[in-house]
């Protein structure tokens, strides 16, 4: 059996203009858990490193085991929500991504352990995780 359908031009560009479409939709919907893990680990270090930072004796340790904790989770969370894509490892951009939120979360956890009571530097180094996650998930967002 053989069907022969003609197709006009309009109703091809309509064909297209509709793959287009849900082409872009199943990419918006891939990237949100992405984005949602950027944001998280931006959050939960950057408030986590704060709260250490400004900490002492039993309080610094209920904030670094809920700080480890809500990581943990993150991650778990991650690991369900992309159910084995791989974008995440064959991306250069994300390779970036993480690279940028490690330089700054390094940079709080030497300040938790050399200058540890330091408001400014506590704020300073957490607000730059933050904004560095948020401006990687923003960016992540909108591609």
């Amino acid at each position: 059996m053989q069907h022969h359908t003609d197709v006009t031009p309009a109703e091809a560009r309509r064909l297209l203009d509709r793959a287009g479409r849900i082409s872009r939709q199943a990419h918006e919907r891939t990237r949100w858990p992405y984005v949602t893990f950027i944001l998280a680990l931006g959050t939960v270090t950057s408030f986590g490193t704060l709260a250490m930072g400004l900490t002492t004796g039993s309080a610094f340790g209920l904030t670094y085991v809920a700080t480890l904790s809500a990581f943990f989770a993150l991650i778990v969370f991650f690991a369900v929500s992309i159910r084995g894509r791989s974008a995440f490892a064959r991306s250069r951009r994300w390779t970036v991504y993480i690279a940028a939120w490690f330089v700054t979360y390094a940079a709080a956890i030497v300040v938790v352990a050399w200058v540890h009571g330091s408001v400014l530097w506590s704020g300073v180094t957490s607000g730059a995780v933050l904004a560095v996650t948020t401006a990687c998930a923003a960016y992540e967002a909108r591609r």
